[in-house]
């Protein structure tokens, strides 16, 4: 797709760039240690998989006492509190607080558009995967973590997937594998989506990390996410070149996915105009997350990630 219509793909001088290794997703330990002081933010009920250590906003029968409600017909006898029955010749049944742990999805675009940048926007995504990851497994959420289906020539569909995990032991298991992620090839964001959460049905929250370029489209993916029940935050990363481009003279501009090119004239009117689709694609991909409840952000690679995380994502709900 045109570059005046879409803010992607790559000048030929960039395309060094895109295949420039930017480093692993690396946390140092004082930036850990300050992840340790947050936690996923849940606003809505969520069954866990099994007891866990966050307090769930569902009753059940583990230690701690929660309220009291009246006795129905069919209830279980051992929980009622026979010494008020006794006292009130009324039947009480005691509620208790259950704990559970609660499913922590980061879902990774792959595709190629996401090696670009300075730094990479995949690199980036890394990252910030890392230290979300981390603050749910020091909370003992149980965390899956996929790189979105990429589709490449040598090695045909190349998602990759790291099955649950839980509690703060399994941190080098996280960090080994954000950093074995190469990215690549073209996705495509809703059946990527769709395959995610078929194979993960549990409801819990969601991060999805993209530029939400895709020839065919970014609303069907928001959809999918909206659809499967969780609660979903979606962080659009754009490279600093694709913030504000720094081109002049006659330029030829790849499609990095597509092979697609166009040779254009850099001028003020075209920059104009690009900065212009730019700023109205990043509000439409706004527009449809919170038609559908996502909450959505929109940073550069090049923005901190200690900065996302104090700052962005925890004045947006999703970490406390």
């Amino acid at each position: 797709m045109p570059p005046e219509e879409q803010p992607r793909g790559e000048t030929s001088g960039a395309a060094a760039h895109a295949n420039r290794e930017d480093g692993p997703p690396v946390l140092s330990p004082e930036f850990m240690r300050k992840l340790e002081r947050l936690m996923i933010a849940v606003q809505r009920t969520h069954t866990g998989f099994m007891k866990g250590e966050r307090k769930s906003k569902r009753k059940g029968s583990s230690v701690e006492f929660a309220d009291y409600r009246d006795y129905v017909q069919g209830d279980d006898l051992r929980h009622v509190d026979w010494n008020i029955f006794g006292r009130l010749d009324s039947m009480y049944l005691k509620l208790f607080q259950e704990s559970e742990d609660l499913p922590l999805h980061v879902l990774i675009d792959g595709s190629k558009s996401m090696l670009f940048g300075t730094p990479r926007k995949f690199d980036f995504a890394r990252r910030l995967a890392a230290a979300i990851g981390y603050i749910g497994l020091v909370g003992y959420d149980r965390v899956t973590v996929e790189q979105l289906a990429a589709t490449t020539e040598e090695t045909g569909t190349a998602a990759r997937r790291l099955a649950p995990i839980r509690g703060k032991g399994s941190a080098r298991k996280l960090f080994a594998f954000l950093e074995g992620l190469q990215g690549g090839g073209s996705t495509h964001l809703e059946s990527a989506c769709r395959s995610f959460l078929i194979r993960n049905r549990k409801k819990g929250v969601a991060l999805l990390i993209s530029d939400f370029f895709d020839e065919d489209g970014f609303e069907g993916a928001l959809k999918q996410m909206a659809a499967s029940g969780s609660e979903t935050y979606a962080v659009q990363v754009l490279a600093p070149e694709e913030i504000d481009p720094k081109l002049s003279g006659d330029l030829k501009l790849v499609d990095s996915e597509t092979g697609g090119f166009v040779e254009i004239s850099v001028s003020r009117a075209l920059l104009k105009r690009y900065r212009k689709n730019r700023d109205g694609f990043i509000e439409r991909v706004r527009g449809h997350c919170h038609a559908r409840g996502i909450s959505h952000f929109i940073v550069s690679s090049d923005t901190p990630i200690e900065r996302v995380a104090f700052d962005l994502l925890r004045k947006g709900g999703m970490v406390r």
